[in-house]
């Protein structure tokens, strides 16, 4: 879902430059487990390195700069996998919570603190430095390089949630499939993730049963 046109860079050793995070890439982050309302979600975060391409992919930090989060891993087998279990309870924190803002209910308060913990760890927005045509948050590396690479996700969840009451957000539909989106259509009645996947098999079930009824209210069988 959230592919950001952010423009990230790193600023030398030590440390990182980040501008224009997508509002959705929280969003983008919390779909990478797929179909939650099945026995078996499609899972695309395996490990560490899933989760670093997936940050890379996302667009959020400039082409080689998740490399130096990438060796740390390696070198920190232990660590780095613990730093995994956090990204991944704090996946399913976030889809609790903004599950819980998109039905006007409150979240639950272990996903807030679950939430909370990883905001306080990361590294804060202090100091803006001038670009080209732009600006961008300068922020300190720590070390844990791999929470570092995850920060823009934080920072995205904590403006949504700030702005939540500006922002429609959605949970698909699809029982199966629970993505989460922002609703931006004029009509404010977006249902579904998306309308060629989704949304037809919603209109392709609706249009079996009709069928049926129909069937079955004249007598014939098929």
């Amino acid at each position: 879902m959230a592919r950001g046109s952010s423009d990230t860079a790193r600023n030398g050793e030590g440390a990182l430059l980040v501008s224009a995070v997508p509002p959705d890439l929280c969003l983008g982050y919390v779909n990478t487990l797929s179909w939650r309302g099945r026995r078996a979600p499609a899972e695309t975060l395996q490990t560490i390195s899933d989760v670093l391409g997936w940050i890379e992919r996302a667009a959020v930090f400039s082409p080689g700069s998740v490399d130096h989060a990438a060796a740390w891993a390696q070198d920190h087998e232990a660590q780095a996998a613990r730093t995994f279990a956090e990204a991944i309870e704090l996946r399913e924190a976030l889809f609790g919570i903004f599950s819980a803002i998109g039905a006007a209910e409150a979240c639950d308060r272990r996903d807030f603190l679950i939430f909370s913990a990883a905001l306080a760890r990361a590294p804060q927005r202090c100091h803006l430095v001038p670009m080209r045509r732009r600006f961008a948050w300068s922020i300190a590396r720590t070390r844990n390089p791999v929470r570092d690479a995850m920060t823009p996700v934080l920072w995205s969840a904590a403006d949504l949630m700030l702005g939540a009451a500006s922002h429609r957000i959605r949970r698909c539909a699809n029982e199966e499939c629970l993505w989460l989106f922002l609703d931006q259509s004029k009509t404010n009645t977006r249902r579904w993730c998306d309308m060629g996947s989704c949304g037809n098999r919603a209109k392709s079930r609706r249009h079996y049963a009709r069928a049926a009824a129909s069937r079955r209210s004249t007598g014939n069988p098929g």
